[in-house]
């Protein structure tokens, strides 16, 4: 199905979500026995990062939990369906393959961590952001669909003045991953992040603020580029999620 041909029907997701509302983290609790899925981009996809640290921080201190993260992190994806010019082929497009993704094996929750590509690094623009909240309303209403409540984390940040940029700034070439707009962080990623956690909608139980102590500490969370948070990012991250979220032991 064309990418873009789900953009329709997720104008009817937003308009109806908008009735609904998101639980406060410190309200939503998990449960015994609940199964995790953690939907994001190569920041999510990342073998060893925050989503397995997840894993076994809840097994270490909750292990009558019986907590499942299962990661469904995919590099390069967007919820915009947006690809930048210098990009090596079209980037997924995760309602390509959601609803495949859920069918697989049920869930309870669904984490998801998107933006740092949808806006493709470049300039922002209203259709941009109305793209990328339709794409966060798309996913509430897949999920809901399934009968899956979600936990949104908002996108990091791109550590720009921290690592030495992928590569110089040239106006004369597209922007894209290699060449971000200098002012991307700012201008688009701190818009994704105000849209998610504005997002009202039945499916949101929660929304989670990774991107602000990524930022005050991004000296210590970025090294090899500004896209991937190093370990200790991650560690971070884990943290953030942790420390938002209250456990049901009973």
């Amino acid at each position: 199905m064309d990418r873009r041909q789900f953009f329709t029907t997720s104008v009817l997701g937003l308009l109806a979500g908008t009735l609904g509302g998101c639980s406060d983290s410190h309200m939503f609790k998990f449960s015994k026995n609940q199964v995790i899925g953690c939907f994001g981009d190569s920041i999510t996809a990342m073998g060893n990062g925050y989503v397995q640290m997840l894993q076994t921080e809840y097994d270490s201190l909750y292990p009558d939990l019986k907590l499942r993260f299962l990661n469904y992190g995919k590099s390069s994806e967007t919820v915009t369906g947006l690809t930048e010019e210098i990009h090596p082929g079209p980037r997924p497009y995760l309602f390509e393959r959601l609803d495949v993704e859920l069918d697989k094996e049920p869930i309870d929750i669904a984490t998801f961590c998107y933006g740092i590509n949808c806006g493709i690094y470049g300039k922002p623009s209203q259709e941009l952001f109305d793209s990328f909240k339709i794409g966060v309303y798309t996913f509430l209403e897949k999920i809901k669909r399934h009968q899956v409540k979600a936990i949104l984390l908002t996108p990091p940040p791109l550590a720009l003045d921290v690592v030495q940029k992928l590569s110089p700034d040239n106006d004369s070439q597209p922007y894209g991953y290699l060449n971000p707009y200098p002012e991307y962080d700012k201008e688009v990623l701190q818009e994704f992040k105000r849209i998610v956690m504005n997002i009202d909608h039945p499916s949101c139980m929660a929304k989670i603020d990774i991107r602000t102590p990524l930022y005050e500490k991004r000296a210590n969370c970025y090294d090899e580029d500004p896209i991937h948070p190093n370990t200790e990012g991650h560690r971070l991250i884990a943290k953030t999620v942790r420390e938002s979220i209250s456990v049901q032991r009973t």
